[in-house]
């Protein structure tokens, strides 16, 4: 990441990384296979850790919600770093191959507690709802931020699917913003 305020990542090189870190060529291709490797990482873990928290809630009805929390704060810090990132079309179309297989794994959470019926619609309604949020949240901030965050966040709750009577058991996503 140093290295990307040096010169444009195209301009990187393998060996750039293992002098500026202090490690062998062999120690860097131990654990990457390339350079992209190496920011793709990153950009996971501070997705991971840093930016989007998911929680499950159990809410009165005693039904599983699954809310998302972005930290907005933390990406405004350091919007021009992850945007240097983001403009690097390989690491973004990974991180969008990311975003895409993500709720699979939110998914399993809910097997054995459905019926088969409401698990494929539980699959299918997480898949489509986080995927859709977290695509339009990395364009909302690829893009600036045009609408002030208390009017987007209200219009991503807005998007998404309310439970329906017929479908009580399976989880609402909220969307939470947070500061923190």
């Amino acid at each position: 990441m140093i290295l990307m305020d040096e010169k444009p990542y195209e301009k990187i090189t393998v060996s750039d990384i293992t002098e500026k870190a202090g490690i062998a060529r062999q120690t860097f291709y131990r654990n990457y296979d390339d350079k992209d490797d190496v920011v793709f990482e990153y950009v996971k873990n501070t997705m991971n850790i840093n930016l989007l928290k998911i929680e499950t809630n159990q809410n009165s009805e005693n039904q599983n919600d699954i809310v998302l929390m972005f930290n907005y704060i933390y990406m405004i810090e350091r919007r021009n770093m992850l945007k240097k990132i983001l403009s690097t079309a390989y690491i973004k179309n990974r991180i969008l191959q990311e975003v895409q297989e993500f709720p699979l794994s939110l998914v399993e959470l809910f097997k054995g507690k459905l019926s088969k019926e409401e698990y494929s619609i539980c699959r299918y309604k997480i898949c489509y709802q986080i995927t859709g949020c977290l695509r339009v949240f990395l364009d909302w901030f690829l893009t600036d931020m045009p609408l002030g965050v208390d009017k987007f966040i209200s219009m991503l709750n807005a998007m998404t699917i309310p439970k329906e009577v017929l479908y009580r058991n399976i989880p609402n996503i909220v969307i939470r913003i947070s500061k923190e």
